[in-house]
């Protein structure tokens, strides 16, 4: 057997944090308000950038916050559709998958009812064949996989 003769290679180094010109004091915690606030003028900032290049920008969520020290905020830039949208790889799986587990590919992003709380319908994932259906919770977007039988009632009870 051989001897790996080549050197090994240096670790990637993280770009440095930008730090801003303004000496603007920061404040001791982070509030629910000025996450949103912040929230919103990054996605501003991020369509102009985008925009400029004949992109589109979606997302913007929130996530992972800690009002001690910070937070993270998800954005997903791509090329529009005709519709104006980013091609969505979840949605186009659904569409291609709804008719076998019993639902339409209209109903990607429909929301359902049960147990007096919100659900919009996100994925569907064939390698769970119990739980094939991934919704997530309208009030704070946190995922769940129902079974595909359960989703068909509360969309139909939905309806009426």
């Amino acid at each position: 057997m051989k001897k790996n003769t080549r050197k090994p290679k240096p670790p990637a180094k993280n770009p440095p944090v930008q730090t801003s010109l303004s000496k603007v004091p920061p404040p001791p915690n982070l509030t629910p308000g000025l996450c949103d606030r912040l929230r919103r003028e990054m996605m501003k900032a991020c369509l102009n950038v985008a925009e400029t290049h004949g992109l589109t920008v979606e997302g913007g969520d929130l996530s992972d916050i800690d009002l001690r020290h910070g937070f993270d905020v998800s954005f997903r830039v791509g090329i529009p559709m005709t519709d104006g949208a980013i091609y969505s790889p979840d949605k186009a799986l659904f569409e291609v998958l709804a008719p076998h587990f019993g639902l339409e590919p209209s109903d990607y992003g429909r929301t359902f009812r049960t147990r007096d709380e919100l659900f919009r319908i996100v994925a569907i994932n064939p390698n769970r064949p119990k739980y094939p259906i991934s919704a997530e919770r309208v009030s704070d977007g946190l995922g769940f996989k129902f079974p595909a039988d359960n989703v068909l009632l509360y969309l139909r009870s939905s309806n009426a």
